[in-house]
């Protein structure tokens, strides 16, 4: 029976044209899948202040929120910030997109978030071609920058 198997194995896998999807198959599945990659929305953040005689402090509950994104070629202390290629504005929202060529340094995002002077910073995943950065133009902070409604790096 296990002979028998291995025939009807061995005629599948040489019939014409089962040998190139084979491959086809093997290097596909070698692919890893790429995942999509963005700032956190939000930052936790621990703060300390010495106020002065006779001032109390209080600490907000709120976490700060994404307000922004920089892509750099390389590490950001290289100060190598990236513009953006395309720029979309609707009434509701501003895009902008990065494509990222190739570059022997890694690409960089640094991560902005409102209420804080913390910022955040990554390395993209190798291959990494492009960023959106979508801002909701209905509604701002209260230092009047536009918040992010969604940021993706693919």
């Amino acid at each position: 029976m296990r002979a028998a198997a291995q025939k009807k194995l061995t005629r599948i896998a040489t019939a014409p044209g089962a040998r190139g999807a084979a491959v086809l198959a093997l290097a596909l599945a070698a692919v890893p899948a790429r995942a999509d990659f963005s700032c956190p929305d939000q930052l936790e953040v621990r703060q300390s202040a010495t106020p002065p005689a006779g001032w109390t402090v209080s600490y907000s509950e709120v976490p700060p929120r994404l307000s922004g994104v920089m892509i750099f070629d390389g590490q950001p202390s290289n100060k190598a910030s990236l513009k953006y290629d395309r720029r979309k504005s609707t009434a509701k929202e501003l895009i902008l997109i990065w494509t990222l060529r190739d570059s022997p340094r890694s690409h960089y995002v640094q991560c902005t978030y409102e209420r804080t002077t913390a910022i955040i910073t990554s390395a993209l995943p190798p291959g990494t071609a492009s960023c959106e950065l979508v801002f909701d133009r209905t509604t701002s902070y209260p230092s009047g920058a536009l918040p992010v409604k969604r940021m993706v790096c693919r």
